[in-house]
């Protein structure tokens, strides 16, 4: 099995269903806090179910939760056709996020015992990213963005449960609280920024949007940054992981301060190589230290996810309030707050102190 594959595939699925999640929330009435509470519980279910099925893949069998994973999240994205109002998109987004949290942490260790390039595998997610936001521009009709990306999934399903993946359990692994600890310095600089962020992908789309800017445009504007992404990531693994994650959250902190300040569409497709660079840099230097330095490897990139996820929570819900009462470039600028905080310590070897 080619685990770029199934992650290229996920990633389309799961980007195009997402891109246009606010503006198919506001049409069916939600307000920017509802936004931000269907955001938060999608993000809660995928926090619980990557970190409690990473861990279960490195004591059980990865192969049994990348095919339950892959199956649900078939069925569920199928299902956010049918939500008629905010609550029963919240219920259905719920499902769905936990339903895609099941399977990452195994695939992502998987790949990485196939060839330890982490970057390239990460990569190909990337490049799902890019295709997947691309062709819910083209197609910008949500129920068949939908119904697209739960047949993705099922082909992933099908392309997996064909496969023999040997498992390499880990019957003396770690406690839980310990293996979160040795790796809290990666795990809280990605919360910090992560909660900055989410503030803004929250309301990015919909700021597109007032500005005027179309469903196609604002499809490639993502698909530029997704598709920067899948050309920079596999360039990552040749660079130290920790100057990896500080450069990372600096340059996404200057992306944020230059969309406050952009207009036209030429202006945001310029800036997406930032936002590129810090992403891909944050995100291939953390995963690199949390699979190099532990046997645990579903269990820390399950965490990690959870990890990412808990500031999406955060993140969007403060985005949401920032948004009601004082506008969208707030958000922007709490976003470039919390990634310049980031650099200002020094994260090094499982430590993390202040200048």
């Amino acid at each position: 099995m080619q685990a770029w594959l199934i992650n290229f595939l996920a990633q389309v699925s799961i980007a195009s269903s997402l891109l246009f999640i606010p503006l198919f929330a506001k049409e069916l009435g939600a307000s920017d806090i509802e936004i931000g509470l269907i955001t938060s519980f999608y993000s809660l279910a995928i926090l619980t179910s990557s970190g409690i099925f990473g861990r279960l893949s490195d004591i059980y069998s990865k192969k049994l939760f990348l095919t339950l994973g892959l199956l649900l999240s078939s069925f569920s994205f199928f299902a956010q056709c049918f939500a008629r109002d905010p609550v029963q998109l919240l219920v259905i987004r719920t499902l769905v996020g936990f339903s895609i949290g099941i399977f990452p942490a195994a695939l992502t260790a998987y790949a990485y015992k196939q060839n330890r390039k982490i970057g390239h595998f990460t990569s190909f997610g990337s490049l799902g990213w890019a295709i997947g936001q691309l062709f819910a521009g083209i197609i910008a009709v949500y129920c068949g963005i939908f119904i697209f990306g739960a047949l993705l999934f099922l082909l992933s399903f099908f392309m997996v449960i064909r496969e023999e993946i040997p498992d390499e359990r880990i019957p003396r692994s770690r406690s839980t609280f310990k293996i979160i600890r040795e790796n809290l310095s990666v795990y809280f600089a990605f919360f910090i920024r992560h909660t900055g962020a989410s503030a803004v992908w929250l309301i990015f789309p919909l700021y597109l949007f007032q500005l005027g800017i179309s469903k196609f445009w604002i499809g490639a504007i993502y698909f530029a940054n997704s598709f920067l992404q899948f050309l920079l990531m596999p360039r990552m693994d040749r660079f130290n992981p920790y100057l990896l994650l500080n450069l990372g959250a600096a340059f996404s902190g200057l992306t944020f301060i230059f969309y406050s300040l952009a207009t036209e569409i030429y202006q945001f497709l310029a800036i997406q190589i930032l936002i590129a660079f810090g992403w891909s840099a944050m995100y291939v230097g953390a995963l690199r230290i949390a699979l190099e330095k532990n046997i645990e490897k579903s269990s820390v990139v399950g965490f990690l996810n959870s990890t990412i996820y808990l500031s999406t929570i955060i993140g969007s819900i403060i985005g949401g309030f920032i948004a009601e009462n004082f506008g969208y470039s707030f958000c922007f600028l709490f976003g470039a707050l919390l990634s310049f905080l980031v650099p200002f310590f020094r994260v090094r070897n499982g430590a993390i102190k202040s200048f």
